[in-house]
């Protein structure tokens, strides 16, 4: 008898993303997988079992390891292979409700084209992030706002999917403050209250087309160190998301942007983060940085695009001048 020389597939299953319908797509899944030649082993995420335990104590036996859920799941299985110290290949079945690093590194958001763009797509290096102790893969971000990716109801988002975020930032729109921080990206100082901070390796952030058409590579070497100064006046708020409809807030002098390695926040009072939608801790002063190449994602190359990096300054006037408030 001739030796199996299946490749092994670890595949990790977050049973409540996509609606809870996760766990109905594992039989197609699985089904294809071993069509290619894959010999596959399969695993739920439980309470008290995530997809980071289940890298760390099963996945260094396999030739890929593929995730199905949301960002959160992905950030788990990615410190996971980071944790483990081996080059083991992702693969990642977007089920979330935003989806922004998937469709950032042009991952489809259909199961089945997901599937196949894993299993004919090439292993490419990504940066990854670390916020103090902390591993990210494309976000760590304060300020308004961000409290609502790991707050949303999950119930709520299983019915509503990214609209859930939506309803919530309605009430918390009239809860807005400045936050006040000296920020350090790479030996450059910023001082001054902002609405909304991040280091960052994505286009987008919450569904919002921040960083579009600003030269994001996501194996650089860096990530995007965003600052949005706090709004004076109603038309301020109308300025800036003209900018992101627009996909032009390079351009609008309320937004102050850096291609940088590492950054330091430092704050008068305890500040909340999330980390890729999920809370990160409150700190009065926190590190983060970018490890280059961190790990390899399976993605098609001709969904691979390579931006040109301008790490000029990007604080200038847009064409439309806020409106005052009257």
């Amino acid at each position: 008898m001739a030796e199996d020389k299946a490749k092994k597939l670890l595949l990790i299953v977050n049973p409540v993303s996509g609606k809870k319908m996760a766990k109905r797509y594992m039989m197609k899944m699985i089904n294809r997988f071993d069509e290619a030649g894959y010999s596959v082993t399969a695993c739920c995420t439980q309470k008290n079992k995530n997809a980071y335990d289940i890298t760390l104590t099963r996945g260094a036996g396999f030739d890929l390891i593929v995730c199905v859920g949301g960002d959160g799941t992905l950030k788990e299985t990615v410190a996971g292979v980071m944790k483990l110290g081996k080059d083991i290949p992702l693969g990642f079945i977007p089920l979330g409700s935003t989806n922004d690093f998937a469709k950032s590194l042009g991952i489809p958001t259909d199961v089945s084209d997901a599937v196949d763009a894993i299993i004919n797509g090439t292993p490419m290096p990504v940066d990854m992030g670390v916020f103090g102790k902390d591993s990210f893969i494309y976000v760590a971000g304060f300020g308004n706002f961000t409290a609502i990716s790991y707050s949303a109801n999950q119930k709520v988002k299983n019915v509503l999917g990214k609209n859930a975020y939506y309803l919530q930032a309605v009430g918390e729109f009239f809860k807005m403050k400045p936050f006040h921080a000296k920020v350090i990206a790479d030996g450059e100082v910023f001082e001054g209250d902002y609405f909304y901070g991040a280091f960052s390796n994505s286009y987008s952030v919450g569904g919002m087309p921040v960083l579009h058409n600003m030269g994001v590579e996501f194996n650089d070497g860096l990530f995007e160190m965003v600052l949005v100064d706090m709004f004076k006046n109603p038309g301020e708020i109308a300025y800036l998301a003209n900018s992101m409809v627009r996909k032009n807030v390079k351009n609008n002098r309320l937004v102050t942007i850096r291609h940088c390695k590492n950054v330091k926040f430092i704050f008068d009072k305890p500040t909340p983060f999330t980390l890729d939608g999920e809370y990160g801790g409150a700190f009065t002063e926190i590190d983060a940085s970018c490890i280059h190449n961190a790990v390899r994602i399976m993605l098609h190359k001709s969904d691979w695009v390579e931006l040109p990096n301008d790490s000029s300054a990007v604080k200038s006037e847009d064409e439309k001048e806020p409106v005052e408030a009257k």
